[in-house]
């Protein structure tokens, strides 16, 4: 009789188990993985991706800020945070393509950055790449 009551108290066990791990697993499933933007490889990446020109004339540090003022740029949007266990906008965000880039070259004359706004362009394209990369867009909108 014991033997019943450790047999059935073994399968309840389980069950419930399997019940939460399910659900758990189910939830997490419907959610967008976080991505994690590293700043310092995004500086190397897009550095690295720079053409001649945009590299004899940007150091890294510049590099650096033009990159902090676009994410600030995002977190204004919503889409972005500095925090790992914030919550960003789930919706649908529609940026034009000038929005960011005006931002920065506005971002650029407050700050007294020398940085033209072709390279501004050329960093923003950079980023893009590494954003593509590390898996922070989506499925093209169509």
């Amino acid at each position: 009789m014991i033997w019943l009551f450790v047999v059935l108290s073994g399968v309840i066990c389980f069950v419930v188990a399997a019940v939460a791990v399910g659900s758990v697993t189910a939830n997490q499933a419907t959610k967008a993985r976080p991505v994690v933007y590293d700043l310092n490889r995004a500086v190397d990446f897009v550095a690295d991706a720079l053409g001649a020109e945009a590299s004899a004339s940007l150091s890294y540090d510049d590099v650096r800020q033009l990159l902090l003022w676009h994410l600030d740029y995002l977190q204004t949007k919503g889409v972005a945070s500095y925090r790992t266990d914030a919550d960003v906008n789930p919706s649908l965000v529609v940026v034009t393509d000038d929005e960011p880039l005006a931002y920065l070259i506005g971002r650029a004359d407050d700050g007294d950055l020398e940085v033209s706004d072709e390279h501004i362009v050329e960093v923003l394209a950079a980023e893009q790449n590494y954003s593509r990369n590390i898996g922070a867009f989506g499925p093209q909108v169509r």
